[in-house]
């Protein structure tokens, strides 16, 4: 089969991507989150983030020192930001497969009408696993990739919220739990949408429609 591959520089950004994304939700269920141990009130109320994790006295004062798993949380975190601003200058490229109409053609009337006709054309098929073939489902898979990077962007933008707001000496404050609670919805959402997105994969694989060899970041 002669497959079209996306362009090298989007093929490596996957592959990277997806291995940050999900070492980083792994570590995210499984880490120990550092918070204030029981009522006490004898913490600092302003403390920057450097020096709470170098802080050789935390213990002393009724706090829990951050965990392996949480600062490599933390360092996860900031490459997924990383990744994601490189993303987004891709997007202002002229790059065939990178720009905002490929990952966003619900945003023009266009794109909006061939996304209706592939679902309304297609949606039975999934139920009983069967996948159309890419070159007919271009605009579906395209809003699904549109719609996991602005998961991921949301997700790391409450989290660098969560880095510079977090306390570990002191009690949330109100809009920081809040803004924990919307970090921990959107992951549940993220993991179920890439959950649906290997799914796919396997089917599309299984039918012979080639998609891991155009993503494959092997020349």
């Amino acid at each position: 089969m002669n497959v079209v591959k996306y362009p090298w520089i989007l093929r490596i950004f996957h592959a990277v991507f997806a291995a940050c994304l999900l070492a980083q939700l792994a570590v995210g269920e499984l880490m120990d989150v550092p918070e204030v141990e029981g009522e006490h009130q004898e913490a600092m109320h302003i403390l920057t983030q450097a020096f709470a994790h170098e802080n050789e006295h935390l213990a002393e004062v009724g706090v829990t020192t951050p965990s392996l798993g949480f600062e490599t949380h933390e360092f996860l975190g900031l490459t997924i930001v990383g990744l994601l601003v490189f993303r987004m200058i891709l997007a202002l490229m002229a790059l065939p497969e990178a720009g905002w109409r490929t990952l966003f053609p619900w945003l023009q009337a266009e794109g909006r009408t061939q996304l209706l006709q592939e679902l309304n054309t297609q949606i039975k098929g999934w139920f009983r696993l069967e996948l159309a073939n890419p070159q007919d489902s271009e605009t579906t898979a395209k809003t699904m990739h549109g719609i996991l990077l602005m998961l991921a962007a949301i997700m790391a933008v409450t989290g660098v919220l969560l880095y510079f707001g977090w306390s570990i000496t002191a009690p949330q404050s109100w809009m920081v739990v809040l803004v924990a609670e919307v970090h921990e919805a959107i992951v549940g959402v993220l993991e179920a949408m890439i959950a649906l997105h290997v799914l796919a994969a396997i089917l599309h694989e299984r039918q012979g429609h080639g998609v891991l060899a155009r993503i494959s970041p092997k020349p």
